[in-house]
């Protein structure tokens, strides 16, 4: 007998027609873990394509496993630098970057001078480094002596009031780095396309360091090439 009507009775139904002395099946457990990448997991060796010729390497025109390099601190500033800015194509910025990735070629600067790697390193110690807004916004903060010394008591829990913040005494580099900041934590938009590609407006320095941010709000602190230990 099967019951149709009323919606009541089919829980019934599906009982009386299930195997005796069986328990229910189940919908069971899924479990999804996304798999975290080390420098060595990434050794181009281990590649397909890695073919041991050349200057590059590799076979293809693109390393199909780019961003999982970025992520893992295993790419080149170069590569970390060309595949954040691939989406942008206002020919200006265009040639900017890559006047930025031709002089880097010899020395990649992944922070202003020690003591920005230091106060940074100091800084994000305690912090969710995980919270890739939250890393970019801090690097650059942390560029500037003056500008950090305004910010850093707003700096709480994880959280970057910059609604408390008042920049006092702080120079014209200071400015570029705090709107940039803000950008990439909040979405904000004080910083154009053409704004980043005026050389006048923003030195070529602080235009390094806002596209190192830029690498960091979308791959981590691997863009930089960051060995995060212990912490969150």
């Amino acid at each position: 007998m099967l019951y149709t009507e009323p919606l009541s009775f089919r829980e019934l139904d599906r009982l009386m027609r299930s195997v005796p002395n069986f328990a229910p099946r189940s919908h069971g457990i899924v479990v999804i873990r996304k798999q975290e990448y080390t420098a060595k997991d990434c050794d181009c060796r281990y590649c397909p394509h890695y073919s041991g010729r050349g200057k590059t390497r590799c076979a293809l025109d693109h390393c199909d496993c780019v961003a999982e390099r970025i992520i893992a601190g295993a790419a080149t500033y170069r590569e970390a630098i060309a595949e954040t800015m691939s989406a942008i194509h206002y020919a200006p910025l265009v040639r900017r970057v890559d006047r930025l990735l031709k002089e880097s070629e010899e020395t990649p600067m992944n922070y202003r001078n020690e003591k920005h790697r230091i106060v940074f390193t100091e800084t994000i110690k305690r912090m969710n480094r995980k919270n890739k807004a939250l890393m970019a916004a801090l690097y650059l903060l942390t560029a500037d002596f003056t500008l950090w010394s305004c910010v850093k008591y707003a700096v709480v829990n994880n959280v970057i009031c910059f609604e408390q913040v008042r920049l006092r005494g702080t120079n014209t580099n200071s400015y570029p780095l705090f709107c940039a900041a803000k950008d990439l934590y909040l979405g904000t938009k004080h910083l154009t396309v053409s704004d980043l590609a005026d050389a006048e407006l923003i030195p070529p320095k602080v235009f390094a360091l806002i596209c190192n941010a830029m690498a960091i709000r979308r791959f981590g602190l691997g863009a930089i090439q960051y060995e995060v230990t212990g912490g969150m």
